[in-house]
């Protein structure tokens, strides 16, 4: 079977930059690097309804500065940044309860063409399919989505009991360019999971863009 490898990690430094930026010793690289996991996390749980895209985390010595990449930014300011406020009080308590106190810094970035976004696709077709429509469906208007995006090419893979079938299958499709062999191309993944009536579908979406 052919081997596969991941599409942002085989384009790191080339066409992909790193979602985190930080040093630190041997010693405490495993603490940084669960931290960085429950903070993102803790983000997406907290912020699903604002469409959270990317999450961007820069360190210094009890400096922490995080970018938070959203669709919707309304829903993460609030009245005045009150909601932003209280994310930013909520997540220095937790860390401060779990691992180090740390002066956060919070930056709220607007995605302005959130459809052309792997993410944005893939929470899309997650909610249609906990609302029981049809894959085929989902799968066409997620790919008419990204057409008037401006994308040169999308794939879209869903992997389950699909519409609750007995036997798990996989379906895909894929419209225009993808050209995951090439290093230079402007690749966008993720894997996301729908949890419906039958079990756990599992959806991939690759864009490719300009």
């Amino acid at each position: 079977m052919g081997q596969k490898v991941h599409p942002l990690g085989f384009r790191m430094g080339i066409s992909n930059s790193h979602s985190s930026y930080w040093f630190s010793k041997p010693t405490s690289y495993l603490f940084f690097v669960q931290e960085d996991i429950f903070i993102r996390d803790y983000i997406y749980s907290k912020l699903s309804e604002a469409s959270v895209l990317n999450i961007d985390i820069k360190r210094k010595v009890n400096f922490l500065c995080l970018t938070i990449s959203v669709a919707k930014p309304s829903v993460v300011m609030g009245v005045n940044g009150s909601n932003l406020d209280g994310l930013r009080n909520d997540l220095s308590e937790a860390l401060a309860s779990k691992f180090v106190k740390y002066n956060l810094t919070i930056n709220i970035v607007e995605v302005l063409n959130p459809d052309a976004n792997a993410r944005f696709l893939a929470e899309f077709i997650c909610q249609q399919l906990e609302k029981r429509v049809p894959f085929r469906r989902v799968i066409k208007s997620s790919i008419l989505k990204a057409q008037k995006a401006g994308l040169k090419g999308v794939k879209i893979q869903i992997a389950g009991r699909l519409n609750g079938a007995e036997i798990a299958r996989t379906e895909w499709v894929r419209v225009g360019q993808v050209p995951l062999h090439t290093l230079k191309a402007n690749i966008d993944y993720c894997s996301y999971k729908a949890q419906t009536l039958y079990g756990i579908l599992g959806i991939k979406v690759f864009t490719y863009s300009s």
